[in-house]
Formats: C-alpha cells, structure tokens, sequence
C-alpha cells in the first residue's frame, strides 16, 4: 500500500495527503460551526475584536495535526494539541514559536480537552493497526452543544467511539448534539490537489520500478518493501494477515538480474 511506504523513519507518499486532510478537517469545522448548518454552535473559528475565537483541540501531532493546527491558528483559533510524544510537542511548540499550547496525552487530558472545545480533530495513526478510542461516548456527551468532530482516523476505524463513516454526498450525523464529520479519504474532496501531490510523492518510485523492475527495486529499497501488502499469492504485511485472518509469508525477493 502507498501509505506504508517509508523513508527515513517517515511516510512519504502518505504524508501529502496527510497535509491535505489536516488542511480540509479545519475548513469544514469551520462550515459546521456555522449556526444553520446541521446546528452548530454559530462561532467564527477566528472571532473578532472583543469576542474569543474558537477552541479548536487536536489529537495527535503527526502530520494531519501538525498541518491542521498551523491551519486553525492561520485563521486565528485557539489551539490546544495533545500527544503521548513529548518530542513531537516539542517540536510542534518550537515550529508554532509558542502560540499554541501543547499537552501530554492520557485520559484526563483528553477528557478535559473534550469539555472545553468548539472543534475537536482526531488524528490518530498507528503504522498498519487500527485507531484506538481515544474519546469515549461518555466525553462526548460532556461536549457542548454544536461543537464539531472531525475525525480524520476514521480511514484506520476512528479514534472516537461514537464516530461511523460517512459519504461526501451525505457527511454528517449529529450524535449527543455534537456534530460528527467521519467522511473516509478526505483528499478527494480536492481532487486536483491531491491528484499533483500524490503523483509528486510517488513519481520516483515509479520510475525505479519501471526501470529496475519489481523485484530489484524492492531489493533495493527497503522502505518501499514495506509497502508490499501481498506478494505471488501470499499476505506479506502481518497487521493486514492478522486482521482479515489469512496466512503470513514474509517477504522474499530474488533477484531478477
């Protein structure tokens, strides 16, 4: 799969849509806080002279987050993010120069973050598992009324648990009166975009298989082995044989020269 492809402890292919999610989940909060539209809390994301913007509290500081609090703090929101990764806050801290505050992730933070947002993200990934409940129905029901979720884990299950995917033509439900956006692959909501940005991330890539072939070129690059799913028959990523229940083989290439 694209999105398990690394490079230098990262996802290269992965992380340009990740930038597009985390762009998007921040301008539809901002549509759904709107007072008629499915209800929400009428608040301008950035306020205006006099009268607070929106708390906007984001889950995680990958790079759906990261991009989504640079977003939300571009419009003038307040922004808390929360993450079980002190350096990653460090150094979501240090990019932003201290103008949105950082918190270390458990439940009673996140219950507490909960309580106090008009937006909430959840951004959540762990590499080829599915998204934890990180925020419970019992924290949800403690959300004010009209806030907005965006759940842009929803692709690896959500890390909400009243979350359940959605369709672009029909992206919300409203569940304890706090609106929910689940819609799964974001990205395709700027398919322009997303369309430049993946061919840009997986071009070279592409252009080693082409010349190489397979085989050599996952020889030859570790990182893009780690993408190969299946292989001659078999289930080669061990998350994805563990969760549909198939037999695991690790891969095995020879060389084809």
């Amino acid at each position: 799969g694209y999105e398990l492809i690394e490079k230098d402890g990262t996802l290269p292919v992965l992380n340009s849509m990740s930038e597009i999610a985390g762009q998007l989940s921040i301008q539809v909060a901002e549509r759904y806080l709107e007072s008629f539209n499915k209800g929400g809390r009428g608040v301008l994301i950035g306020g205006i002279p006099g009268v607070a913007p929106a708390a906007v509290v984001i889950i995680g500081a990958g790079v759906v987050g990261t991009t989504a609090a640079r977003a939300a703090l571009g419009r003038g929101a307040q922004v808390i993010v929360l993450d079980k990764d002190l350096q990653r806050l460090r150094k979501i801290e240090s990019m932003f120069k201290k103008r949105i505050t950082t918190v270390m992730a458990n439940p009673y933070t996140i219950s507490r973050g909960v309580k106090f947002a008009d937006v909430l993200i959840g951004s959540i990934l762990i590499k080829g598992e599915k998204a934890p409940h990180l925020v419970t129905e019992e924290m949800v029901k403690q959300m004010k009324r009209g806030a907005v979720i965006v759940d842009a884990s929803i692709d690896q299950g959500g890390c909400v648990e009243t979350s359940r995917l959605t369709s672009i033509s029909d992206p919300v439900f409203t569940v304890h009166n706090v609106i929910h956006y689940c819609v799964p692959n974001m990205p395709s909501l700027v398919s322009r975009t997303a369309s430049y940005g993946l061919n840009n991330a997986s071009l070279g890539y592409i252009l080693n298989i082409a010349e190489n072939g397979l085989a050599n070129s996952l020889l030859g690059d570790s990182g893009l082995a780690k993408g190969v799913c299946t292989y001659q028959g078999y289930c080669s990523n061990e998350a994805i044989a563990n969760a549909f229940k198939v037999e695991f083989r690790r891969l095995r290439i020879f060389s084809t020269n």
